[in-house]
């Protein structure tokens, strides 16, 4: 596996803004005849989440399971396995993986954009501000850096001369760095961004948004939102349960309207699911940009995405886009 995927322990970590790890209750049960649903780590999964919880899939889908994948060797693992064949994803891991061989669809988009420059410097306003400054990534060669550094591209610097970089593993780790004054600047993934904020708050410290990166791709691309993470599934689904794609297409619309008009219900779902702390996912939320739109819808989008982490690391994406029949209607 290509090292842009493998280090993919998303927020693991949660636990230290204060929460015991949640296993849902039923993933974590005996197996169950079924689909295993994976989820990634990441807040928009909170809209696959709550269709299960809305048990809109219980006719098509009896006996599934759901659990948060940790690495994208897990998920891969499971895939090959032929155990998971649904699943929520940062946008480019199914590409890389059907690019590789998997039988993978992308069926529709659920997050459009959740980095966020973090910051104690007052003159930090906009991108160009970040020249000369010292500055805190995380997962360094996979997409929350391949993005920041086409943006910086973008916005006419050069991300290892004009910004002084600096990696740990996670937005987490990140995040704690911010929050006690050990960094200065981070580029944050939600909800770590507003946790970073909110425990630097308690110790007296001030942390801001400076500005969300999807605000400077939005001044280059014409639309400020980032096609980011959505759902995936195996392409066999297609054939032998057409029940339950019926089933993710009625339910899905309903499941973010759920999300998005009911804030504390979706972070009280988050803490039980996906091992995030409910106060701070409310708060993140309206910054995770949780929308719904087809793949085939969003082909253009995510096409030029894609071209952009290709041009910045081949890596990313097996080393060219995806196939056409690669992108589904909702």
């Amino acid at each position: 596996m290509n090292h842009t995927l493998s280090r993919r322990t998303a927020l693991a970590g949660l636990g230290a803004l204060g929460l015991s790890p949640l296993l849902p209750p039923f993933a974590a049960a005996a197996p169950q005849p079924g689909l295993e649903i994976l989820g990634a780590p990441n807040g928009s999964t909170v809209v696959l989440a709550q269709l299960l919880e809305s048990g809109a899939l219980a006719a098509a889908a009896p006996g599934a399971s759901f659990r948060l994948w940790r690495t994208t060797d897990e998920l891969r693992a499971g895939i090959v396995s032929g155990k998971t064949k649904l699943f929520s994803t940062p946008s480019h891991v199914p590409a890389n993986l059907a690019n590789r061989g998997l039988p993978l669809r992308m069926l529709c988009l659920l997050g459009m954009g959740h980095l966020s420059i973090i910051t104690s410097d007052d003159s930090i306003q906009d991108f160009r501000d970040l020249a000369g400054k010292p500055v805190l990534g995380f997962f360094r060669h996979d997409m929350p850096d391949l993005t920041f550094r086409a943006i910086a591209k973008m916005e006419g610097l050069d991300p290892d001369k004009d910004i002084q970089l600096s990696y740990v593993q996670t937005s987490i780790e990140a995040a704690h760095l911010l929050a006690a004054g050990r960094a200065t600047t981070a580029v944050l993934s939600e909800p770590p961004a507003t946790a970073a904020m909110m425990m630097a708050a308690k110790e007296g410290r001030n942390l801001r948004r400076a500005f969300e990166l999807n605000t400077i791709w939005g001044r280059h691309k014409g639309q400020a939102r980032i096609p980011m993470a959505g759902i995936a599934l195996h392409a066999s689904l297609l054939d032998e349960a057409p029940e339950l794609i019926a089933a993710l297409r009625a339910g899905l619309p309903a499941a973010k309207q759920q999300v998005i008009g009911n804030p504390a219900a979706a972070a009280k779902l988050a803490e039980s699911r996906m091992e995030m702390r409910a106060p701070v996912f409310e708060k993140a939320l309206p910054f995770l940009h949780v929308d719904l739109v087809s793949a085939k819808a969003a082909q253009a989008e995510l096409q030029e995405f894609y071209q952009t982490l290709l041009e910045i690391e081949p890596g990313a994406l097996g080393g060219k886009l995806p196939s056409d029949d690669f992108y589904l209607d909702l």
